[in-house]
């Protein structure tokens, strides 16, 4: 995925946790052209009751409401009052159906509403959206209720030098460019010597060759767990949306494992863009010739 996108999938379940995540999803459509696919999946399950198609057609009705809610609260908006939308009731098992519209139609990006503080990664950004970050393939967006896109500024990618970190900066800088955000490039380096250095080095002055972007800056944190690492550099640096990429053994996945409510506490209020990294890359982007011409100047 690059960004100018064309089309925008937005998951809801009629929430207001959703209803705030939708104006993020209007603000990036109307800046690149983007059409929007609002999208809702129910799941009877009372098919053998007498009453099973008095009651659907009662789920269609009121989804269809919502829908029409929504969308004619954006187009009050002037600045959304062109923008192109379409509507697709599903039935079925919400995750189930939602990933596989997303493997047949492949949206250019998703953007969903999360729940809130809590120390329970389930609960702060809700089952669906927990496993469309870890199993889906489409770069994914996570809006946490309190979070505005007016102020979507000062952009934190996370780097842990993979090669797949190329595409995703350069992802980040084109989204960058539709806010005029500014970009902190970060690694947690497990401990503080020369190698961590030259490999901090090394990468920025890789990126900074290949991609140009003014407005972007690199920084090294020491902390031997990447977690409370980011945690402890979202709280003392301004950050609108953190952004990582997801490889093999992911970020969510290690997430998964651990029950920190100091480092999860960040999730709930900053938004979360998870780029997808390819898995046959995940070679570190530092060269032995690289090292030597860092080792040089030491």
């Amino acid at each position: 995925m690059a960004f100018p996108i064309t089309h925008i999938l937005f998951p809801t379940d009629f929430s207001k946790n959703a209803e705030h995540a939708l104006s993020f999803a209007a603000e990036i459509a109307s800046r690149n052209g983007a059409r929007v696919t609002l999208y809702h999946a129910s799941q009877d399950t009372m098919d053998l009751a007498p009453n099973f198609e008095a009651s659907k057609d009662d789920t269609i009705q009121d989804a269809n409401e919502h829908f029409d809610q929504l969308i004619k609260g954006l187009h009050k908006k002037k600045k959304y009052k062109d923008l192109e939308f379409a509507t697709l009731l599903q039935s079925g098992q919400p995750v189930t159906s939602l990933l596989n519209y997303i493997n047949e139609e492949k949206p250019d990006l998703i953007v969903m509403g999360t729940k809130g503080a809590t120390s329970n990664r389930n609960a702060i950004f809700g089952s669906v959206t927990t496993n469309v970050i870890q199993k889906s393939e489409i770069p994914m967006l996570a809006i946490p209720q309190g979070s505005s896109i007016d102020k979507l500024k000062n952009i934190v990618f996370t780097t842990d030098y993979k090669e797949g970190d190329i595409a995703a900066l350069k992802q980040t800088i084109e989204l960058a460019k539709l806010f005029d955000s500014t970009i902190q490039v970060v690694h947690i380096a497990k401990q503080k010597d020369i190698e961590s250095e030259i490999k901090f080095r090394g990468f920025r002055d890789l990126i900074t060759s290949k991609l140009k972007y003014e407005n972007m800056t690199f920084h090294l944190k020491y902390e031997r767990d990447f977690f409370p690492g980011i945690a402890d550099y979202i709280m003392e640096h301004p950050t609108s949306l953190l952004v990582m990429v997801r490889y093999k053994k992911t970020f969510w996945e290690k997430l998964a494992e651990r029950d920190h409510s100091k480092e999860m506490a960040f999730y709930s209020n900053v938004p979360l863009l998870m780029l997808i990294g390819k898995e046959q890359v995940e070679s570190p982007l530092i060269t032995k010739d690289a090292r030597e011409e860092q080792n040089a100047n030491y």
